[in-house]
């Protein structure tokens, strides 16, 4: 049985969405992909990216419909069927007109949102802590328009990215039912958002997750070479062919996981000068999603 989605979360970036996806992937009555977290294909992304990494992203960018389709072949009924795709934000001048094309302006968008400051900040120490990224955070800084010109992936805007106001305008403006969620609210307490997500989705939310684990965390690997052995794609689809799924989860968590990162702290004067750039967007953004955002502005 195929069926496309009818909820899509699509970012930001750096804001939990990871865990998202593996925390409502627990629930008997969401489906989400197995074969690719990221469904990519709304976002009209063209590949061939010339970023240290970016290889791996060419690989998963989706660009017809009946590829999109094939992600959810494996769908068995369930209410809420889903895609999680952060890029559907930064690219949403492509996204939202394909999307109601696709899935029509009934779908239910989810947007979860991190301080800019703090989004693009654990932006630059995920590529660091992927040996990606070789410069200082000021410096990345510095070269967002340069590495857009030679086609690195939008990713490495680490700040670029994060002027959230417009893109978030254009989907409550274009979409009927939109949740938008605060990052810190979802990291303070899972459950209670989650909770939340359910009554939108219009599935159980009494249900049990588990929200142990926090998956995607950026940092410094304590130990880079297990974190690499850990993390290698090769490795991880070799050994689920023999062990089950949350063995090997458990298995990555030991070395990839929130313990084993250090992180990093951001200059004062640095975070300064973001607070300054994010200023207006931030304002503005307040009066689209109408909520207190001024904790970002500290």
């Amino acid at each position: 049985m195929i069926a496309l989605p009818n909820f899509l979360v699509v970012g930001a970036s750096k804001s939990g969405t990871t865990s998202l996806y593996h925390y409502l992937k627990q629930h008997p009555d969401i489906f989400l992909s197995d074969k690719q977290k990221e469904g990519r294909y709304f976002s009209k992304m063209e590949g061939n990216y010339s970023g240290p990494g970016d290889a791996n992203v060419d690989l998963s960018v989706i660009k017809s419909l009946e590829e999109y389709k094939a992600l959810f072949s494996n769908y068995n009924g369930e209410k809420a069927i889903g895609d999680i795709s952060p890029e559907y934000l930064y690219f949403y001048k492509n996204a939202i007109p394909q999307i109601k094309k696709d899935l029509n302006d009934e779908v239910k968008i989810i947007i979860i949102l991190r301080s800019p400051i703090d989004r693009a900040f654990s932006g630059y120490l995920h590529f660091k802590r992927d040996r990606r990224e070789t410069l200082s955070f000021e410096e990345g800084l510095e070269k967002e328009k340069e590495r857009a010109a030679k086609n690195y992936i939008w990713a490495w805007q680490y700040k670029n990215s994060g002027l959230y106001s417009e893109q978030v305008k254009a989907y409550t403006e274009n979409f009927k039912r939109v949740k938008v969620i605060v990052f810190d609210d979802f990291k303070e307490n899972p459950d209670s958002v989650l909770k939340e997500v359910c009554r939108f989705l219009e599935v159980d939310p009494d249900f049990k997750f588990d929200t142990s684990y926090k998956y995607n965390v950026s940092g410094k690997p304590k130990s880079q070479a297990l974190y690499k052995l850990e993390t290698s794609r090769g490795l991880i689809n070799f050994i689920k062919k023999f062990i089950p799924a949350k063995l090997v989860q458990k298995i990555k968590t030991r070395y990839t996981g929130e313990k084993q990162m250090v992180k990093p702290e951001m200059s004062s004067e640095t975070r300064s000068k973001l607070i300054s750039f994010f200023n207006d967007d931030i304002l503005k953004l307040q009066e689209v999603i109408q909520q207190d955002l001024s904790k970002w502005l500290m």
